[in-house]
């Protein structure tokens, strides 16, 4: 068990002082980081291999493609936007006068950590113990009604902490479009699977630093893994469980199906980090008295409008158009392969038993290109980036990006404005010389006459 009571010692010393706290991102960031080792890499490497992983996937599963997969990371994207409101109508809202005992766990961590607390609600799901979810500011924490009558505050401290992690290094962004729900997802898990197993050893080890125990960490760890029968269960008799999996490789592969390490895994990951000069060195840092973060952060940028300079640059632009352009492209060749009654201008035109009527839409509408691109393209982009924009205001482009789309007082883009947007981004694409000019500037000219604006997610720390 880590020697926290010498620490809390040295930190209240410490604080007498009046030496800083270090700041959230010196957490995840720098040569005493607490991300495991690799962890960035493997994200790297993920999304570098995906192709061909999803590609050998598809051998075994002919109905799995690549579009699948951009389909169901649109989906979650959009689900997320969508979940607050699914949350404030079906599950209990916490706060200080509902359950305030939990309220003050979540706020008390969130303090440590130095970030922003999450909304907090507890739902009936007899699957997921607990889970971070969100896209961006504000973070939602969902617990479920049936494990948190069965954790004691330190264990939920624990779990708590493991999620806020999350958030504050910034897996929450990725894992809710992965797993809107939380749940476990084989074909994600085999696809991001290095990379999610690496990001919750990390969240297990700021759990453990912000317990009062290692005993309640590797608990709650027991609770989640087995429900009920988790007090009954000898620990340290894992042990052997792990040893044998370390003896035959063929054991090890099941893991590779999922997103979570084994649970005798993570013990003895624990367990390791406890004894390492890493986690004595945090203990006695995050233990310093912290300031309170208050959940309306002042935003970054001194005025209420935007000006010049927090707009994105150009190139940011770019990246996120043509992340986006092939998403829909994905789609559309999805729902063209997999649909009869989707056909291109081209089908539609050749088939001898398509209608009159049909044909003259196809050659009206249909066969209209504008620089090469067909207007089924363009459609399939305009009602993809309206549609997000307007419930999460960015497209996945500019997620990756880091750009989000405000009006001019970095207000939220409704559906009415967000239509109008590509309305008229639309037009000024058919006239090429206005997009071109267009290019010339930071505020362009759809932007401009809508009354939005492309800002870096950054500028927005806080400004909600």
């Amino acid at each position: 068990m880590p020697p926290t009571e010498p620490l809390l010692q040295q930190a209240r010393a410490a604080a007498a002082q009046g030496r800083p706290a270090p700041q959230p991102p010196e957490l995840f960031n720098g040569p005493r980081s607490l991300r495991l080792h690799g962890e960035r890499r493997a994200l790297l490497l993920c999304l570098l291999s995906a192709p061909l992983t999803i590609a050998l996937i598809g051998l075994v599963f002919k109905s799995v493609t690549i579009s699948d997969i951009v389909l169901l990371v649109v989906a979650g994207m959009v689900y997320v936007s969508l979940s607050r409101g699914r949350l404030l109508g079906s599950s209990v809202r916490i706060h200080e006068r509902q359950l305030p005992e939990l309220h003050r766990i979540v706020d008390s961590v969130a303090r440590r950590l130095g970030i922003v607390p999450p909304q907090i609600f507890v739902r009936d799901d007899p699957f997921v113990p607990i889970a971070a979810v969100g896209i961006g500011e504000p973070y939602a924490l969902m617990l479920s009604s049936q494990y948190l009558e069965h954790l004691r505050p330190g264990e939920l401290r624990f779990l708590v902490a493991r999620e806020l992690a999350h958030i504050a290094a910034g897996h929450t962004r990725y894992t809710s479009l992965l797993s809107v729900s939380g749940r476990e997802n084989a074909v994600v898990a085999l696809i991001f699977g290095a990379w999610l197993r690496r990001a919750e050893f990390t969240a297990d080890r700021v759990g453990l630093l912000c317990s009062e125990s290692l005993s309640d960490a590797i608990d709650a760890i027991a609770i989640t893994t087995f429900h009920v029968i988790g007090r009954r269960i000898d620990v340290a008799q894992l042990a052997d469980q792990r040893r044998e999996i370390e003896r035959q490789p063929t054991l090890r592969m099941g893991q590779w199906t999922s997103g979570t390490p084994y649970a005798v895994n993570r013990i003895e990951e624990l367990h390791a980090f406890s004894k390492s000069e890493l986690a004595q060195f945090w203990f006695g840092e995050l233990n310093r008295p912290r300031p309170v973060v208050s959940e309306e952060v002042q935003p970054m940028t001194t005025h209420e409008v935007v000006v010049r300079s927090d707009c994105a640059p150009n190139t940011r632009r770019a990246l996120a158009f043509a992340i986006d352009f092939t998403i829909v492209a994905l789609i559309l060749n999805t729902l063209i392969e997999t649909s009869p009654q989707m056909r291109t201008t081209a089908q539609i035109l050749k088939d001898s038993s398509a209608t009159p009527l049909l044909k003259w839409f196809a050659s009206h509408g249909l066969a209209v290109n504008i620089s090469g691109l067909s207007l089924e393209t363009i459609f399939g982009f305009f009602v993809y980036c309206t549609i997000l924009v307007a419930l999460a205001g960015q497209t996945m482009g500019m997620m990756v990006a880091e750009l989000r789309v405000v009006t001019t007082r970095f207000g939220q883009v409704g559906i009415g404005r967000s239509i109008f947007r590509y309305i008229v981004a639309s037009l000024s694409i058919a006239i090429f010389p206005i997009a071109m000019l267009g290019l010339l500037f930071r505020v362009h000219p759809h932007d401009r006459l809508s009354g939005t604006r492309v800002v870096r997610s950054r500028t927005l720390a806080g400004t909600r």
